[in-house]
C-alpha cells in the first residue's frame, strides 16, 4: 500500500475513533452539566441527519474521518506535538460549523433527508445571496460548546494518530 495512502487511511480511522472517544466524552460532560446555552442531548446521537440519513453519531465519524484523512496526509509536514495541530483543525471545524452548517440548516428548518435538487437550490442562493444567519450570529456559549466538542475531537485525532505508528517522513 502507498504511503500516501496508508497515512490517509490512518487518519480516517483515527478521526473517526476520536468521535466515539475524545467527541463523545465532552457532549457527555456538557450533557451532565446541563449548562443553559451550553447543554447537549445524550451522547451518541441516532437521530437520522441531512444529507443521507445516517444516525448523527455515524455522519459525524464518516465527516471526521474524511477531514481526518486529510490531517493524515498533512502529518510529516507539521511540526509539533499532532495533538496540538489537532486542536487547530478542531477550532476550524468548529467555525466551519457554526458558519456554514448553520446557514444552510437555515434554509431546512427540521429537515432529515432532502432531494439532490433542493441542494443545488440552497447553494445557488448562497452563493447568490451569502449566508443567512437565522436570528443573527450564534451565542458566545453556543460557540463555545462548539469550539469544546470539536476541540475535544481534535485532540484525540492528534493523539490517536500520533500512536498509530510513527509519523512518517516527508518523501
Amino acid at each position: 500500500m502507498p504511503a500516501a495512502v496508508k497515512r490517509a487511511l490512518l487518519g480516517f480511522i483515527a478521526a473517526a475513533i476520536a468521535v466515539l472517544t475524545f467527541e463523545q466524552a465532552m457532549w457527555e460532560a456538557l450533557h451532565l452539566l446541563a449548562m443553559p446555552a451550553m447543554a447537549l442531548p445524550a451522547p451518541y446521537p441516532m437521530d437520522p441527519v441531512i444529507p443521507f440519513g445516517l444516525p448523527r453519531v455515524a455522519n459525524d465519524c464518516l465527516l471526521s474521518g474524511i477531514a481526518g484523512a486529510v490531517f493524515g496526509l498533512a502529518a510529516p509536514w507539521l511540526r509539533g506535538p499532532l495533538w496540538l495541530w489537532g486542536l487547530g483543525l478542531g477550532v476550524i471545524v468548529a467555525g466551519a460549523g457554526l458558519i456554514v452548517v448553520s446557514g444552510v440548516k437555515h434554509f431546512l428548518p427540521g429537515a432529515r433527508w432532502i432531494p439532490f435538487r433542493y441542494y443545488t437550490e440552497i447553494m445557488t442562493i448562497v452563493l447568490t445571496y451569502g449566508l443567512p444567519m437565522a436570528g443573527g450570529i450564534a451565542s458566545p456559549l453556543t460557540w463555545l460548546r462548539s469550539l469544546l466538542v470539536d476541540g475535544a475531537w481534535g485532540i484525540g485525532l492528534g493523539l490517536i494518530l500520533s500512536r498509530l505508528g510513527p509519523r512518517p517522513s516527508r518523501h
